[in-house]
Parts: C-alpha cells; sequence; structure tokens
C-alpha cells in the first residue's frame, strides 16, 4: 500500500504585515541583504538558505498566504538526503511507464525507485519556518533599480519601497526583472489534472505510480481526438492515494504553440471511462498548467540574480524542475 510520511509537529506560522507605505516624507527604505521577489519552491528555499547563514531578508509575494497550486512529485532518493521526506505524504515504492498493451512492439518498464507526492501545505510551511527571522510582505514587486553604488531599490505594488543589497528574482516565468540575452519562446509542457474520489474504488495498485500512460486505445474512432493526438500526444499520469481517492493528470510533454487544457480534459474522462472503467467520480480539485519547457540562461554577471524557473531552471525534456 501506499506508504503516508509522519506530519513534523506543528509550529506557529510566520508573521506576515503588508508592505509600509511608500517613504514619501524622506523616511528611508528598509535595507536587506537580501530581498527575494517570490514565495514559490523556489523562492522560499534560498530565502531559508540565506537565513540559515545569518543574512538579514525580505520575501516579497501577493499570495504569500495562499497554498500553492499544482500537484508536485519527487523522486524520494533527492529529497531525503536534503532532509525534506518529511514533507511527502505519500509514497509509491515503484513506477511504471506504460507505450502499449501487452505484446506490443514497444516494451513497457517498471522503476524500482520510489517516488512520492509533495505535500504543498506541510512544504510551504517547513520553507516559511526556516524563513524565521525574515520579514515577509504580502505585495508584488513591480520595479527593480540598481545603482552603483548604493543598494539596489525594489518597489512595491502599493508605492512603498525596499533595499536590498542583492535581489533574488524568484517569480517564476515572467522574466520581468532578469536581463536575457535571447528571445524567450519556448514550448509549452500543459497538463489538465484532477484529483478524483471514485465510488467503489479505482483498478490502480496502491504501491505503484503511473509515471506514464502513452496508450491511445481509448480514442477507438474519434477522427477529431485522434488528429489532435497526433499533432499533440499525450499520456496519463496516476497517483493513486487511497482506495476511493486518485490524482490524474493528461499531458502534452512539449508542444508549440501550447496545446489546449480543454481538449485534455476531454481526453482526460474518454481516458478514464474507456481505458480504465471510471465512469462515476466526484472532482474534489482540478488544476491547469503551461510549464514553459527550457529557455536560455540569464545574462552574466547581472545585478538581479534568477532563481528557479526565472533562470531556466526546467529541464527541457521532462520539464522538472
Amino acid at each position: 500500500a501506499a506508504m503516508p510520511f509522519r506530519a513534523r509537529a506543528a509550529t506557529p506560522p510566520r508573521r506576515v504585515v503588508r508592505a509600509a507605505a511608500a517613504a514619501t516624507d524622506g523616511n528611508a527604505a528598509q535595507q536587506y541583504d537580501v530581498v527575494v521577489l517570490g514565495a514559490g519552491p523556489s523562492g522560499l528555499a534560498t530565502a531559508a538558505e540565506c537565513r540559515k547563514r545569518g543574512l538579514s531578508v525580505c520575501v516579497a509575494d501577493p499570495t504569500l498566504q495562499k497554498t500553492w497550486p499544482n500537484n508536485y512529485g519527487v523522486w524520494i532518493d533527492e529529497v531525503a538526503p536534503l532532509g525534506y521526506d518529511d514533507c511527502v505524504d505519500v509514497v509509491w515504492k515503484q513506477s511504471k511507464v506504460i507505450f502499449e498493451d501487452v505484446g506490443g512492439d514497444l516494451p513497457n518498464c517498471t522503476l524500482n525507485r520510489p517516488y512520492g507526492r509533495v505535500d504543498r501545505k506541510a512544504l510551504k510551511k517547513r520553507l516559511l519556518d526556516e524563513c524565521r527571522g525574515a520579514t515577509l510582505l504580502e505585495a508584488r514587486a513591480t520595479a527593480v533599480d540598481h545603482a552603483d553604488d548604493a543598494a539596489s531599490r525594489v518597489t512595491l505594488d502599493d508605492g512603498s519601497e525596499i533595499e536590498g543589497l542583492v535581489v533574488v528574482d524568484a517569480t517564476g516565468f515572467r522574466r520581468r526583472f532578469v536581463e536575457h540575452d535571447a528571445a524567450f519562446d519556448p514550448g509549452f509542457q500543459v497538463t489538465y489534472g484532477a484529483l478524483l474520489r471514485v465510488p467503489g474504488g479505482h483498478p490502480f495498485a496502491l504501491d505503484e505510480l503511473v509515471l506514464m500512460d502513452y496508450r491511445d486505445g481509448y480514442i477507438g474512432d474519434d477522427a477529431a481526438m485522434r488528429a489532435a493526438n497526433e499533432r499533440f500526444p499525450t499520456f496519463m499520469y496516476v497517483m493513486p492515494i487511497s482506495e476511493d481517492e486518485i490524482f490524474f493528470e493528461e499531458t502534452v510533454l512539449v508542444s508549440r504553440p501550447g496545446g489546449d487544457s480543454r481538449d485534455l480534459e476531454a481526453r482526460l474522462k474518454k481516458r478514464l471511462r474507456e481505458s480504465y472503467g471510471i465512469e462515476s467520480f466526484e472532482v474534489l480539485e482540478s488544476e491547469r498548467a503551461a510549464i514553459p519547457m527550457g529557455g536560455m540562461d540569464p545574462v552574466i554577471p547581472q545585478r538581479t540574480v534568477g532563481c528557479g524557473s526565472t533562470a531556466s531552471c526546467v529541464h527541457p525534456a521532462s520539464g522538472y524542475r
């Protein structure tokens, strides 16, 4: 069966403050060693590491108190050495990649390597806890200005300002504050995912993740869907959570221009019915994503430091970050 990890003991949430009013009366802006723009996994991890080294840190993000929206999966042997394996809530002993039904020309593959689902709330809470002592601002950066003989100045969306000796842009794919010398024209990994409750249970083993199911027999004689699948082939990603709870995600590995998540939703529902025999279910939550794949590295040197997706730290083939 899938193995839940034991959660860490609860700790008080970190203080979240609104940005102060703009310094229009001559008051100096608050200065920090490091200002991190963006509180996704890479931004908070960077802020936490800076705090561990005794640096003064400010994190600014307009969605600081919201749960990260997407499901994340990780190889356990990669997160355990970092000490974050207690932020995984379900683990599968092995992962399966299915290309064709048994007897087809392409052999299927089973990886005996444990894989886990990230507990988004636990990981964010853990990283915020490790940012203890940092200033957390529920605000969006609108401008970053650098000077040769002074700290960098960050303007927030309410007009207030803060200063940083180093500014880290971890805002994702917008690339607003980090300079690149090449045009950003990526392909996109497009997904539609849904966490379902299936009355009577689903047909999947609880100790096995389906990393990719590329079979397309479910399409049948649907000519429009067949043509769409030839243009943008998709696979199903399956995370069995419990006997009657399961996460499915229909995915275009890479497409240019990006595929349509509404098309993927239709494929997911048909695959559930035709391939897995699931006709009745309750959608507990759903998600849509379009992840830019790859891209050139930022210009080096520059005053704003790119981090995570902003710095093109996305695998150009798999989308892993």
